[in-house]
């Protein structure tokens, strides 16, 4: 069974959903970076070419995982390090990344992995629309959102005043779309739905859950 890391606040409904399909890791939280990140596997790790690359100063590491040249800490964009993501063999990153990666595309955002969720290795839904325009520009087919109504959890489970990212609110996997929440909760639902039911992926939601940004997961 393939492993997951994914933040410890996950509900437990969202737990055992996926614990069908993986041996979950649930990442501790960190005091390096704000606490409303303090869990996001997507700000300490990031999956490059089937190799992990971690942060020095993640919580969970593995012996083959390549560790990164600089700690991620709790300012920007020291936090954004590693928040970098691949789609097919574009590796997309910021002028933020740690050197030990190589982006092939470099975007203003340094937020990128958050503002980016990736289907199938192959599409994405980003929240960001100069990303939108820089991955059209590249060949990769994605669709651009606009969204008010993903949060973000701070240390306790309470909800901070800070507006989540589609791409820390989502994980993709053998065909399916998991949303962390109910997809009916946000604006963009109805497009998000239409662009899912065109590349045929299956939709994954939690009826009843506002939608959280755990900063996705990493699949390994």
């Amino acid at each position: 069974m393939k492993k997951l890391i994914i933040d410890s606040r996950i509900r437990n409904v969202e737990y055992e959903y996926l614990s069908k399909f993986f041996d979950i890791i649930k990442l501790p939280l960190s005091d390096d970076v704000y606490e409303e990140i303090s869990g996001h596997s997507d700000i300490f790790y990031t999956k490059i070419n089937g190799s992990i690359i971690t942060a020095p100063n993640a919580k969970y590491i593995q012996q083959d995982f390549i560790i990164g040249n600089k700690k991620v800490e709790k300012d920007y964009p020291h936090d954004v390090l590693y928040n970098v993501c691949q789609i097919g063999d574009k590796i997309i990153g910021s002028k933020y990344t740690d050197e030990s990666i190589k982006p092939d595309i470099i975007v203003k955002q340094g937020y990128v992995k958050c503002s980016i969720a990736i289907i199938e290795n192959k599409y994405c839904i980003t929240t960001d629309r100069k990303i939108s325009n820089i991955l059209t520009e590249n060949s990769i087919d994605n669709l651009y959102i606009q969204e008010n109504n993903i949060r973000l959890l701070k240390k306790d489970r309470s909800l901070s005043y800070m507006r989540g990212f589609i791409g820390g609110a989502s994980l993709s996997f053998d065909n399916k779309f998991v949303l962390f929440g109910d997809i009916d909760k946000l604006e963009s639902k109805d497009i998000i739905k239409d662009f899912l039911k065109e590349k045929n992926i299956e939709l994954i939601d939690f009826k009843g859950l506002d939608v959280y940004d755990y900063g996705g997961g990493i699949i390994f």
